[in-house]
């Protein structure tokens, strides 16, 4: 187990030091990878991609997917073997004594059996991008801010909700309050000028409108990293809010998102089991 979460121990101690609140503290990856369903709901093999990068953890996933249960994949009434995309948040948190406990928190998945215009799509490359807020960009303070849009017909964004704001950094409440309610803000006001291409095709054309889930960073270029986003990301979590119009909040897990991408609710097959558990 030292082996296992050694990595994201290392990149706590660098902000233990400074944490006001270091019992808040996490530090956490996603491990990005894929799986194949069976008819019956079962996952037939996983495979997770540059496993080299997390080391045991790796194996503890992989492991872990192999027991979960997904209602079966259905195409026209019938069920099918399905390969989808997998999306793992695994959270490292400090414990007494010096203990560290690892866990895997959330899941999302992605059908890559389906063309992309089944699903929601950017329909600008383009696109707006938020402005980083004055005063924790002075402060040092970076964030990752979990964006859940709806998007009409049209491909507007209907509505949008910041279900969590995590800091990069520890500090005084009051402070925290004041910064992840600016990257919220700052967040929105750029996804809200965001234009998709809806979906044309598949079980999702006939819709309405659809939800989407993006993480959008706030990241301050260090001198020694350059642009680079270490694999272990250490940071302080926010409060969860979940959007008002969506079923079942917290059921898709937000924050296992791969970076950079966009998810749309009702793609990929539905994991039955809880993702700790088989």
């Amino acid at each position: 187990m030292k082996k296992v979460i050694f990595a994201a121990i290392f990149a706590l101690v660098a902000v233990v030091a400074q944490a006001s609140s270091v019992k808040d503290l996490e530090s956490s990856a996603v491990i990005d990878g894929s799986i194949v369903v069976t008819t019956d709901g079962s996952v037939r093999t996983t495979q997770i991609d540059e496993p080299e990068k997390y080391g045991p953890i790796a194996e503890m996933v992989r492991n872990a997917a192999l027991k979960w249960r997904f209602q079966p994949v259905l195409r026209h009434g019938e069920p099918v073997v399905a390969k989808a995309s997998m999306h793992v948040r695994v959270v490292v948190k400090k414990l007494s004594k010096g203990r560290y406990a690892a866990r895997i928190t959330g899941a999302t998945f992605g059908d890559d059996d389906l063309v992309p215009t089944n699903e929601l799509r950017y329909a600008d490359s383009q696109r707006v991008m938020p402005i980083y807020p004055a005063a924790p960009a002075k402060a040092g303070v970076d964030a990752t801010v979990y964006v859940v849009l709806r998007v009409n017909r049209s491909g507007r964004v209907a509505d949008a909700v910041a279900e969590q704001v995590n800091l990069g950094s520890p500090g005084a409440e009051v402070l925290a309050r004041r910064y992840r309610r600016a990257f919220a803000e700052a967040a929105l006001e750029a996804a809200r000028k965001w234009t998709f291409k809806v979906p044309t095709t598949g079980e999702l054309a006939a819709r309405s409108d659809w939800t989407a889930r993006v993480p959008i960073n706030f990241h301050i270029e260090s001198p020694r990293h350059g642009d680079a986003v270490p694999v272990w990301q250490t940071y302080v979590p926010g409060p969860y809010t979940p959007a008002p119009w969506v079923h079942r909040p917290g059921q898709d897990a937000g924050d296992a998102i791969a970076e950079g991408a966009l998810q749309t609710d009702g793609t990929g097959p539905v994991l039955l089991s809880k993702p700790d558990q088989g």
